[in-house]
């Protein structure tokens, strides 16, 4: 008894040193982690305890997450991968109280790997509220988009529900373990027809149009200024303090990653806002709107 009147004391004076904005989302997000939706929300036994555990949000986190966002684009958002657990994992708390109200996770890349976080990580925001979307990683330089594709399409968990986002599919430069030039050895004609057919396999799979994420500088010169996806919901990666420059045939943008993460640092991971607002959220889940 003596040990939970000093709990009890420790969190009423935790609360009492917020603002009334940072209040309301720590009880939200104390509430939504240690309420019964944890049994039910598919979590896996082994799993479910250490999310239980992780306590209330880190303040501190909080604010920098808060002012480092853009003005003007309220919905923020995350990006995972198998980097984001190789130190410290996901807070889900504080991302709660941070207002990130989407998160992507790293599903698969080539024709044989499986994020080994993606499953745990997936019904964790799910159990949060989060809008939730699984993204591929391509890898054009393996060749066979259809089965790289059909790889991603069997462990996505994509269902046609208002809660689960497009996937998108992530083509830009090689990471330093790919041996292959920025372009992944091929010409703009080959990396146009290679994307293509992948885009085209996914889109058949989900029944709708996926997200393009991409950079300018890639996929200007790789696709030789390829403007063929100017109607696909676009996820732009620009670490400027302004929406970068965007790529050629798009005009605008879905989600825009501002932030790039560190897996040695807790509480940082990729960081993205949403075009739009809930709204734009929205119109990343089901129903597509016209012609997405």
């Amino acid at each position: 008894m003596r040990s939970l009147t000093a709990a009890w004391r420790r969190t009423r004076q935790w609360l009492a040193d917020l603002t009334p904005r940072q209040r309301k989302a720590a009880v939200i997000a104390t509430i939504v982690v240690t309420s019964p939706a944890w049994a039910v929300a598919a979590v896996a036994p082994q799993t479910r305890a250490p999310l239980l555990r992780l306590g209330p949000p880190a303040l501190e986190a909080v604010a920098a997450i808060e002012a480092a966002r853009p003005a003007g684009f309220p919905v923020g958002g995350i990006d995972l991968s198998s980097h984001d657990h190789r130190t410290f994992g996901v807070h889900w708390p504080t991302e709660v109280a941070a207002g990130s109200r989407f998160v992507y996770i790293k599903a698969t890349e080539g024709r044989t790997y499986v994020n080994p976080h993606f499953a745990t990580d997936y019904a964790a925001a799910r159990a949060t509220g989060r809008y939730v979307g699984a993204y591929v990683y391509a890898r054009p330089d393996l060749g066979d988009p259809a089965g790289q594709a059909e790889h991603f399409l069997r462990h996505a968990k994509f269902t046609r529900d208002q809660r689960t986002l497009v996937p998108f599919v992530d083509l830009e430069w090689p990471y330093a373990g790919v041996k292959t030039d920025d372009c992944y050895n091929l010409t703009p004609a080959q990396l146009r027809a290679w994307i293509a057919a992948f885009i085209g396999r996914i889109e058949a799979g989900v029944g709708r149009k996926p997200m393009i994420y991409t950079n300018t500088n890639w996929w200007n010169p790789c696709t030789g200024n390829d403007v063929s996806y100017a109607t696909y919901p676009l996820n732009i990666a620009g670490y400027t303090k302004q929406p970068p420059k965007l790529p050629a045939g798009w005009t605008t943008f879905a989600i825009w990653q501002y932030q790039p993460g560190d897996p040695g640092r807790r509480h940082s991971h990729d960081r993205d806002v949403a075009q739009g607002g809930e709204a734009g959220l929205r119109a990343l889940a089901w129903p597509p709107p016209p012609g997405g």
